[in-house]
């Protein structure tokens, strides 16, 4: 068995999930491919083979990246073997974002409620804390993610994380008014900065103990945040346009 994902031409491919099954069966069994690739793909195609060679060009030491490649005239479609799922449905999610392209997960494994994604998908996104029913919860609209934060008021709610479509996330670790803020922020399909929130100097307060879960932890000032302060850059998260705080900016952390 294979791990099977697809991109496609959004404009061409229907993608309502009940259209695109049916869809998708008839073109793999009737559709004449192409002799050379379509524009629409050549940009996608290029990069993502560097990570995921074909399966007929694939270096031996390579092997567990090798993918079978069968491009139609709307769609990709990509075979990968198991062991290189995980990595394979990341990269080619946000690629296929990049690149203006629908993204479909074929065999669900990782997106059994929401497998089809478009490029300006950004709902729902998944919010993880200890407190919520099942540890998480998908939210679709940012008042459901604000009511959360107005909860962290006793270190047993003291860590929440909000994580979008394309595996970028938002995390607040304290409670009451001492809180500090680290996002994961992917700047290529493979590679992410992880960032934490700094106040500049005339705006921050003494250093202190951040309580998280059951630990605690101990920051600068400039780090310690308010609730109003999170709430402002989970809203931001939510709208894409981080940095927007003129009193805030994002320090980047060395893992």
């Amino acid at each position: 068995m294979s791990y099977d994902l697809m991109v496609f031409n959004q404009r061409k491919v229907p993608y309502e999930f009940s259209q695109l099954r049916p869809w998708f069966h008839t073109h793999m069994e009737e559709d004449v491919l192409p002799e050379k690739s379509p524009a629409i793909f050549c940009s996608f195609l290029d990069k993502i083979r560097k990570w995921f060679p074909p399966m007929d060009q694939c270096p031996e030491s390579r092997l567990h990246d090798a993918c079978d490649y069968e491009i139609h005239e709307d769609f990709i479609y990509m075979c990968f073997s198991y062991s290189a799922a995980e990595k394979a449905h990341g990269i080619v999610k946000r690629l296929a974002k990049a690149e203006n392209l629908g993204f479909w997960d074929v065999s669900q494994s990782f997106d059994r409620t929401f497998p089809v994604t478009l490029p300006a998908d950004r709902w729902p996104m998944i919010l993880e804390a200890g407190w919520i029913p099942h540890g998480r919860q998908f939210v679709y609209h940012f008042e459901e993610i604000q009511k959360v934060l107005k909860q962290m008021k006793k270190v047993e709610r003291s860590s929440l994380c909000l994580t979008d479509r394309q595996g970028n996330y938002i995390q607040a670790g304290g409670f009451q008014d001492i809180f500090i803020v680290e996002i994961r922020n992917y700047t290529e399909p493979a590679t992410w900065k992880q960032l934490r929130a700094e106040q500049k100097a005339e705006n921050s307060v003494a250093d202190a103990l951040v309580s998280i879960n059951n630990f605690q932890i101990q920051v600068p000032g400039s780090q310690v945040l308010s609730r109003e302060q999170v709430c402002r850059l989970f809203l931001e998260f939510t709208e894409e346009t981080l940095f927007l705080n003129q009193n805030i900016f994002w320090q980047t952390l060395e893992l």
